[in-house]
């Protein structure tokens, strides 16, 4: 195959695979959804079939209750620490404000003895701004909340019935899922889209538990280094935190860096120290296990995950972040069996 030809077929997969994901993924993901769990939950439902003499898809029913069951209650018990925590810093806004209001002082004093402009104008114009953005959001946000509460409403109910789809499509799917995959494995376009799926179920599978594993260590990190900075917030803080760290271009620095310069405004060296130290560790810590964990496996160059998010938040929004690696991946998949194919023809 030329050179041209190999630009054209690749130009031809990546435009197809943009087009599924972006305009046909959208309707059928609730089925995808349904089919990794089915498949997921098979091998266990085999297993339980066995023992229990049980229909398949009622054993796939119950660990579905039972997996939600745990999960709302482990949701709902986090999200009661969430809110204490939330309002205990509605409670100590006041002072938080005086302390924010101290950091712009000193920064205006500051900037005023190195630039020789006089310290009141320049708080005059940041309190100018800060009140300028206060009234912003007091004409646009807060009435758009009140208009848009019943979208609201209705993007709720959507997701409920988003996932009333998922557990009744996993259930009727178990039903008949190994009588379906054995009709369809007579058919070659089957087997092909198969071996594709198989292959990236395989690298798609480590590429999410790597990242899995990294803003999980980055969050147990940050949490266990606010507890023993004696944050009050430390659980809230540690998971915004390690969520941010997941998102490319921002990283743990973008909250533990100005935290610890308010305490070094403050005085309190230890704990700008120690935020700043937390920084670090976490800093270190990511950028130890991202490329063992991610580049290597995926065989894919650091820099070049990146540059794919990066795409994928441009081209797909905020799924980017995951549909992004998910494209490269089917096009790098589907070229690959292609080769196959054709050597097998030769």
């Amino acid at each position: 195959m030329t050179e041209g030809k190999r630009i054209l077929k690749m130009t031809g997969i990546t435009l197809a695979v943009y087009f599924v994901l972006k305009y046909l993924l959208p309707y059928v993901i609730p089925f995808l959804i349904a089919w990794v769990l089915v498949r997921l939950l098979d091998p266990l439902a085999e297993r339980l079939q066995r023992r229990l003499r049980l229909k398949k898809e009622m054993i796939a029913a119950g660990l579905m209750l039972a997996a939600i069951l745990l999960l709302g209650l482990g949701l709902y018990w986090l999200y009661q620490m969430l809110m204490e925590q939330v309002r205990r810093i509605a409670g100590n806004f006041d002072l938080y404000y005086s302390g924010f209001c101290g950091v712009i002082k000193e920064c205006c004093d500051m900037a005023g003895q190195s630039f020789g402009v006089p310290s009141e104008e320049l708080e005059e114009l940041i309190y100018t701004g800060i009140d300028h953005a206060a009234a912003q959001i007091r004409v646009y946000l807060v009435p758009g909340m009140v208009n848009y509460s019943f979208r609201y409403l209705k993007k709720l109910a959507d997701t409920g019935i988003f996932l009333l789809i998922i557990f009744v499509s996993a259930v009727l799917l178990m039903k008949d899922y190994d009588e379906m995959k054995e009709k369809l494995q007579k058919y070659e376009w089957y087997r092909r889209c198969r071996r594709i799926i198989v292959r990236m179920w395989k690298q798609g599978g480590m590429y999410l538990k790597a990242q899995g594993i990294i803003i999980g260590i980055v969050t147990v990190l940050c949490t266990s280094g606010l507890w023993l900075l004696g944050s009050p917030y430390f659980l809230l803080l540690g998971l915004v935190i390690g969520l941010t760290d997941a998102l490319p271009f921002i990283g743990t620095g973008t909250l533990l860096i100005p935290i610890a310069l308010y305490w070094l405004f403050q005085k309190q060296y230890q704990l700008a120290f120690g935020y700043g130290a937390l920084f670090l560790v976490t800093y270190v810590a990511r950028e130890f296990l991202e490329p063992k964990l991610i580049g290597g496996k995926l065989g894919i160059y650091p820099f070049v995950m990146v540059v794919v998010v990066y795409a994928g938040l441009y081209l797909y929004g905020p799924a980017g972040v995951a549909l992004g690696p998910v494209s490269l991946l089917l096009i790098l998949e589907i070229q690959r069996e292609y080769k196959i194919v054709n050597s097998a023809d030769k």
